[in-house]
This record gives structure tokens, sequence and C-alpha cells, in this order.
């Protein structure tokens, strides 16, 4: 035989091989997978919506919300709570019928079971139930409804895998599912988490009108706002008035911080309702009470934006913005009130509060209390010892071993075709002083014992007042110190349009400080090198009354 026929007959053996693999692998049926063991599967129910994967819904219960008549969450064979529903959408807690229902709270919770979900299902034969934590389940949810229909759910082990639930038995189904997550932990709450919290009132630190802490343990702490006429120093609406015997000016630039603790006061969350026993919270004998006196505007009154002082003296080319605007409300528009706040034990992060007068007991950030009991005078005082331009007074006396110099200021209207702006102690600071110190229509007439002073001579004559201007506290006084002499040091009365303002600076360790009266307000030193500085500058003026 050829090798040509030979190759031809091999060529077609193996085309018939393959066509018989083809019709084998085609029609032979192919054998069906095992089905896995009853006590290690899972399966879906008919109605499962992704039966192949890990995540299918099993629908097991649908429970309308309103009709539940009653729910109740038992923990180791006890009542923790019971919720029941008389009314549509009306909850009450038994045991506590008084108290206010937070329909939000509940609403959220109740909506998990309709319908109740499954992720997965296991045979009744599926092991020990203590595998399951089901043994001795770790709650077990009661659900009855106003058609007499019953459902229970008892509650076991979170299964391992992940966002596969927790382990459960659920009434009239013999199998043991995988509740999902959510419906867990709606139902696993305190009977607490169903009463409506108080709420604390809305306060616009521009409608504080005064505020007070009291503490058991250190400094109170107590400040208001005040009229013209109460104003320590030229430049604050505010005085501290506690510790310290004599009010003390607020610092510009702290006490905005300061008014801002105290809107935002806010509970984290209800402790206790009705408490029957404060003393464990540290309630019956607070650590600190804090009152905080505001108003509101009454209702049905809106307030309008009305430009502040600062916006007033802006360019008037420029619109205001929202931050040079201040919603006043008239007097007759208001409604004064006051927020009383004791403050008890604290906790790892917060403390234990309540209002005056309430058994509610809840925790607030530590951080927001301790801001308002560890206020301190020192720190938000303004450190000025005299804070008003030469230039906004009517004149001052200047007094120090056995000479006096008088100073007299007096404007007239000025020629505005030569107008300079007068040399003032600060010129960039705002207000009225500035508005003084630049009004190109007035000029500034100063006189030194009767004498008038020269325009060549102004500068270096405000010279010492610009540095007395410029003196700070530098600490706090100690009694204990007792100086050689009580005779001060150097005496500089300011006289004002309404009132004079006298500032003592006395002896004090004879080495760093003076200790500073201010119209009977002796709490605090200056720089005993500085004050002598002044004393020096002064001096060298004398010359210009002559």
């Amino acid at each position: 035989m050829s090798s040509k026929k030979k190759n031809a007959i091999t060529m077609i053996a193996l085309v018939v091989v393959l066509i018989i693999c083809l019709v084998l692998y085609f029609v032979i049926p192919r054998g069906k997978s095992s089905d896995k063991d009853a006590d290690s599967s899972s399966t879906s129910e008919s109605n499962s919506t992704d039966s192949g994967s890990d995540n299918a819904k099993i629908t097991l219960d649908t429970i309308t919300s309103d009709n539940i008549s009653s729910i109740t969450l038992t923990k180791k064979g006890k009542q923790a709570w019971k919720l029941s529903q008389k009314k549509k959408g009306t909850w009450k807690i038994d045991g506590k019928e008084s108290a206010p229902v937070s329909d939000e709270t509940i609403s959220s919770m109740v909506k998990n079971v309709n319908p109740v979900k499954a992720t997965q299902k296991f045979s009744a034969k599926s092991g020990n139930l203590s595998d399951y934590g089901l043994k001795t389940p770790a709650f077990t949810v009661a659900i009855e409804t106003k058609d007499g229909a019953s459902y229970q759910y008892q509650i076991g082990s979170e299964v391992p895998k992940s966002d596969m639930g927790y382990y459960a038995k659920c009434s009239g189904h013999d199998e043991i599912y995988c509740l999902n997550t959510a419906m867990i932990t709606a139902f696993n709450v305190d009977e607490i988490s169903f009463i409506k919290m108080d709420t604390l009132p809305e306060i616009d630190d521009d409608y504080l009108t005064a505020f007070s802490v009291k503490n058991k343990k250190g400094n109170d702490f107590a400040a208001k706002k005040v009229t013209d006429a109460e104003k320590v120093d030229f430049y604050s609406n505010w005085n501290i008035t506690a510790p310290y015997a004599k009010p003390l000016a607020t610092s510009q630039s702290e006490w905005s911080s300061v008014l801002g603790y105290f809107t935002v006061l806010k509970y984290e969350k209800m402790v206790e309702y009705d408490c029957k026993n404060l003393k464990k919270y540290g309630l019956d004998s607070p650590n600190s009470a804090i009152t905080v006196d505001f108003y509101q505007p009454k209702d049905g009154y809106t307030p309008t934006a009305t430009a502040t002082p600062n916006a007033m003296v802006s360019d008037s080319s420029s619109s205001s913005s929202s931050s040079d605007a201040s919603y006043i409300i008239p007097e007759n528009k208001r409604m004064y009130k006051s927020l009383n706040l004791l403050i008890g034990k604290k906790t790892k992060d917060s403390y234990y509060v309540c209002e005056k007068g309430s058994r509610n007991v809840y925790t607030m950030s530590s951080d927001t209390i301790e801001k308002i009991t560890k206020l301190d005078a020192y720190t938000n005082m303004d450190h000025c010892v005299y804070s008003v331009l030469a230039t906004s007074i009517k004149g001052y006396d200047v007094t120090y071993g056995n000479t006096t110099l008088s100073v007299t200021r007096k404007t007239v209207k000025k020629d505005t075709s030569k107008t300079t702006a007068t040399p003032t102690a600060a010129a960039t600071e705002s207000g009225t002083a500035v508005n003084n110190a630049t009004d190109s229509s007035v000029k500034n007439i100063w006189t030194l014992n009767g004498k008038k002073i020269s325009d060549d001579d102004e500068r270096d004559f405000l010279s010492p007042y610009s540095l007395a201007y410029l003196l700070e506290y530098s600490g706090k006084a100690d009694n204990k110190v007792k100086p050689k002499s009580s005779k001060p040091v150097l005496t500089i009365v300011y006289h004002e349009n309404n009132r004079d303002v006298t500032v003592r600076y006395l002896p004090y360790d004879g080495i760093n400080f003076y200790r500073v009266e201010k119209n009977g307000m002796d709490y605090f030193l200056v720089d005993k090198l500085s004050v002598d500085d002044i004393i020096k500058k002064f001096k060298g003026i004398e010359k210009l009354a002559k």
C-alpha cells in the first residue's frame, strides 16, 4: 500500500474519532452535582431576590406599623421594655406612660419589620442551638398585632461571615435564619432611647445679657452686658462681675469666643428620665451651676438686619457684609429668659447635667462644660490699663512727686483746605477715637498747665500719653506682698465726657512691679520699668508749660 493511501486512512480515522467524541459530549447527559448535606447547607426561599448570592433576601413576615399593638423586648428572661400603641401613631412606654415618646425613634425601628427579611436559612437539624447562640438567646422581640397575630424573634450570635447578620429563631418557622443587622440594631436598644429628649434653647450671642458660673471648687465667674454709664472701659460692652468685687472690662480679642461657648450648649444623650436619686449623678449637690440670661424675639416677630457701628463707619461706597450687621430686637419685642444648668459628676468624656428643677439627667461634652466652668477673669479681661485715646477725652491730670501737669483738649473748626491728621496715640484704632483724630474738619487745641501747645510740639507733647496708653497688666497682685510705702509714684486722672477715671501706680515689690489701682480696683500689676519710663517722659514735657 502506498504511503499516500496510508495517510488518507489515518486522517479519516482521526476525523471519525473526533465525531464520536463530539456526539458523546452533547448526547450523553452529564451527571447532576450532588446535593449538599442539609446539615451544613443554606437554601433560599422561593421568593429570594438573589438565590445564588450571600446577600439573598428571604421575606419571613410583613408587619405594618399601624397594625402593631405592642412590642416587647426580653433579655435574660426579664422584660427590658414594652411599647404599646393604643391609637394610630400614639405610642406609650409601659410603666412610663407620662413620658414623652420619640415618634422618630419608634418609626425608624418598626420599619425593619415591614417586611422582616433574612439573608439565609438553615435546616432545622443544623446542629445544636448553642452553636448559634440560641439555646440562651441574647434577647427576644415579641410583637402583637391588632388582628390577633403574634410574632417572636429569638436573637442569637452574630454570623461570623461579614454582613450576614445574626442567627435567629422565628415563630412559625422551624429553620434557623440569619436576620439582617439593621433589624437587630434597631430593636436592641434601651428603653430610654424611646423618650423624647428635652432641647436646650438656641441662644444667639448678640442676645446674651448675662451669665454666671458658681463652682463648688475653684473660682466663680460672672459677666453682664452693661450700659455706657456702667462701662469700665470705653470700648467694652461687657463687665466681668465675679470673682472680683470690682468689675473688669472684657478683652476685645477673647470675648467673642467666650460668648460663643453659650451658643453651642447641647445634650449628648439622656441617661435617666424622672430620676428619683440625683445623688448617684452628683446632681444633688452639683459641682457647678451655670446660669445664662438672654432674650429671644416674641412669637411672630422676625428681627431685621441693622448696621453695626463698625459697618456704619466703613466706606459708604461699599455694601456691608453680613458680619457687619446685627439683627436688633426692639425692647418691646423681646422675651427675656434664663437657662439654669446643674453640673454633676464627670464620666470619661462628658458630665452628667440637668436643668434646675428637672429630674431628667443627660450627658454633655466635657469640652463644652469645662470651657465654661474654668473661665478665668484674668485671661478674659482687657489687659490695657486705660485704652481711650487722648483725642476722645476732655483732658487729663498727671501727678508724680510734687509735680502736677494739667492737660486740656478743645476742638475748633479748621480750614479744610489745609487738613492733616492729628497725631494720636494709636492711629490704627477704630471707632469714635479715630473719628475724632482723623476728622478733617476738627483741630485739637491742647493746653499744658494753661499754656497752649504749638503744632510743632504736639507730637512730643502726646508721647508720654502714648506710652501710658500702651501699658498692659502683667500679672495678678498678691496681698501678702507688703510694700514699704503706699504713696503712688504716678497718678493720672482721665477726664471723660461723663466721668473721671483715676489710675494710680503704687509701690509693690520695689524691684519688678507696681500695683495698679483704677477707680478702686487694685487686683493687678504692671511692669515697673515701663512706668518709670513714662514718668521720665512726662518730666520731659514740663518745659512746654513754661
